[in-house]
């Protein structure tokens, strides 16, 4: 129920007042009353109500004066004038106190109960952006004030649930490294949870959500099904999900959803579908620390000094077919792919030059795109490739700084398109391997690093040279559909949101 205070000093327009909220607008309830402003003000900490709804003329404190107290301390509350006085001046103060409407007696009920109608609206979505603020300071061990606690979150119980697309975030990223998202899945995702009291956060990136509920508001089946429906209905190839085996408060927020990210970084299997119930680690995991067999290193070092390299390919299908029967998490694989790899580098003939890059953190971005074993295997091989056979390359005739120019220049070309690693290498006709080595060879940094923060740089140029641009043109002509994740990334880069970028900064 959202809560109404009401302030009027003449008893039968305050029985009035009282009978149209109680008796003609559902979904509200009186919280308080007071016979003038100061009185209103002393009783309104402990009511916390949504909306007050004030007479404007009264003794000891006018209701001009109380609006403007409430403006000031208490923001959030929309405020009501009711007065039998139709002068413009008093109209006028009322709105430069910051009432939402100004109402003359005696109050039509229609129009009061139609105002409180569009009020609820306005309300519910306060409620919900509020609690998911209040939810991200609590995952941030950002203590909140203790009214708003009571104002927003007063349920007893929570329960959360962790929802991955595809693999687990790349370890060598940064704030600028945001996966591009498909406006529409994120829209989808958000108005389910709105739709379903649901509070929705952003995980560890882009293909991460947190989704938190309290069984006060929906069942524990429900909020199962929504969230399994989400996961499904997502445009990514295999997603995991970690739900939560209790129910906790809201100042444990925190160390369950670390806790579910744990479980789920240690469950995670590339390709597969998976939900978890409980926090437990994959028994296929091994705590991630796999020990290679010496006998099929030993194996490997023969071909790498032979250059028996067909067999070697055989022994890395199989490998990775015996892997993926076993349902090894990425953890695991990640761990034994870094062991194979730095063996070979180790006994190549060029592993000096092939040290040139760095083959964790390329082996950190292949398993990032990888949506299948076989998808792994292929974009393992090719790096596999450019360590044993790196001089003669059949890519080195693109390994050129005008060749790298050029993907630049398209891609500045093409701002404002809904650009991919995957169709930039479409157009070039190189792998994402490949693409992703001359990034870090030439721009020491990731594609999706670098791609975003030329966004941003462009957005920012726009908004210094028309200041007066809607923000939603800015984020189509630097490539989002979505204006709120643009302004969420270009937050997260400059620290202010594009609304409050001025020139300069």
């Amino acid at each position: 129920m959202l809560k109404v205070f009401l302030v009027e000093d003449e008893p039968s327009a305050m029985r009035y007042l009282k009978s149209i909220v109680e008796v003609k607008c559902s979904g509200y309830e009186i919280v308080g009353t007071a016979e003038n402003g100061l009185e209103a003000l002393e009783k309104i900490p402990s009511a916390l109500p949504d909306i007050v709804i004030t007479d404007i003329k009264m003794p000891v404190m006018d209701g001009i004066e109380l609006v403007s107290h409430i403006k000031k301390q208490w923001p959030d509350i929309y405020s009501v004038i009711v007065s039998g006085y139709q002068e413009f001046e008093y109209a006028k103060n009322a709105i430069q106190c910051g009432v939402v409407d100004y109402l003359l007696k005696p109050v039509n009920i229609n129009q009061l109960k139609s105002l409180l109608d569009s009020l609820r609206k306005k309300l519910e979505n306060d409620y919900y952006e509020k609690r998911v603020e209040i939810l991200k300071m609590a995952l941030h061990g950002i203590p909140t004030e203790t009214w708003k606690i009571e104002k927003y979150m007063p349920f007893k119980r929570y329960s959360m649930a962790v929802l991955r697309a595809n693999g687990l975030p790349p370890r060598f990223s940064s704030k600028r490294d945001l996966l591009p998202q498909n406006s529409a899945e994120e829209n989808y995702v958000n108005s389910v949870a709105k739709e379903r009291n649901i509070w929705v956060l952003h995980g560890r990136d882009g293909l991460e959500h947190v989704f938190v509920y309290t069984p006060e508001i929906i069942n524990e089946r429900e909020f199962r099904e929504i969230i399994t429906g989400v996961a499904e209905k997502y445009a990514y190839s295999y997603y995991t999900i970690v739900f939560a085996p209790r129910f906790f408060d809201i100042m444990n927020c925190r160390n369950v959803v670390s806790s579910l990210c744990h479980t789920l970084d240690n469950n995670a299997v590339i390709g597969l579908c998976r939900i978890i119930d409980e926090p437990v680690q994959n028994q296929n995991n091994a705590g991630t620390l796999s020990v290679i067999d010496e006998t099929f290193l030993k194996k490997i070092d023969f071909y790498v000094s032979n250059a028996l390299y067909d067999e070697l390919k055989q022994e890395f299908i199989k490998l990775f077919d015996k892997w993926e029967k076993e349902q090894r998490t990425q953890l695991w694989v990640e761990n034994s792919l870094r062991q194979i790899l730095q063996r070979i580098a180790g006994r190549s003939a060029v592993s000096q030059e092939a040290q040139n890059y760095n083959i964790e953190v390329l082996l950190d971005e292949i398993l990032y795109y990888s949506t299948s074993f076989g998808n792994l295997l292929a974009a393992v091989w090719e790096l596999v490739e450019s360590i044993i056979y790196y001089p003669k390359n059949s890519n080195q005739k693109v390994d050129t700084p005008d060749f790298f120019d050029s993907i630049k220049r398209y891609i500045k070309e093409n701002i404002s398109e809904p650009l991919s690693i995957q169709s930039i290498c479409a157009v070039f006709g190189i792998s994402q391997t490949y693409l992703s080595r001359l990034f870090r060879k030439y721009e020491k940094m990731s594609f999706n690093e670098y791609l975003t923060e030329i966004r941003i740089e462009k957005a920012k140029q726009l908004i210094r040279e028309n200041p007066d641009i809607l923000i939603k043109d800015v984020a189509a002509l630097v490539g989002y559909s979505d204006q709120f994740y643009f302004s969420r990334v270009f937050r997260s880069i400059t620290g202010v949101p594009p609304s409050e970028y001025t020139p300069g900064a």
